[in-house]
């Protein structure tokens, strides 16, 4: 089968908000957005990253990709499963046992996938910049150096995950719910 590359095949994959999906919050105050940064693949946890959803103002249910505080790339097992199928090992992926306590004090099993590897995809020609710095205010990505990946992430996006229209379809067609796809190089939902 021949994949078709091309900007309008590829979506950014995030939670969605309109469903009430809830902010969980690791229960370790010293875990934090770069928890992984400075480790290398080798790197295992011993047990369990735990998260707690907690009442308030960005309280609500679970989702299969979870809102965090820490902005991991948080998703339930069988949205874990779907995106397994199409990781390149260029990129190093590797996937972190969690934990996550909803508002009624169920915990569900969760994982954290984290890419070890990851390339600068923009296109630095086509990339709008705040004047003076390399901080992208407009991305566009080089469909060059994304080349073969159905699937990626890099420094440059932050913790967006894009995934191609053939990922996006197959997560439909599973069990996973209170997801949001919107194509790259475009604004998003604006309500």
């Amino acid at each position: 089968m021949t994949i078709e590359r091309t900007f309008e095949k590829y979506y950014y994959l995030t939670g969605d908000e309109k469903s009430k999906v809830g902010n969980a919050d690791p229960e370790d105050a010293d875990i934090h957005w770069d928890y992984f940064e400075n480790k290398d693949i080798s790197f295992i946890l011993t047990e369990p990253l735990k998260f707690k959803i907690n009442p308030g103002r960005f309280s609500g249910q679970i989702g299969d990709y979870q809102f965090n505080s820490c902005g991991f790339l948080l998703f339930s097992d069988s949205l874990r499963t779907t995106i397994e199928k199409y990781l390149l090992g260029i990129d190093n992926p590797k996937w972190f046992p969690a934990k996550v306590t909803d508002l009624d004090g169920i915990t569900y099993d969760y994982s954290i996938l984290y890419l070890f590897h990851k390339p600068d995809f923009l296109d630095y020609q086509h990339s709008t910049f705040v004047q003076g710095t390399d901080h992208a205010i407009k991305k566009r990505f080089d469909l060059e150096k994304i080349g073969d990946r159905l699937i990626f992430n890099s420094k440059k996006l932050g913790v967006s995950l894009c995934v191609h229209d053939i990922v996006r379809k197959d997560i439909k067609k599973s069990d996973c719910t209170r997801l949001y796809f919107y194509k790259i190089h475009t604004a998003g939902r604006l309500s």
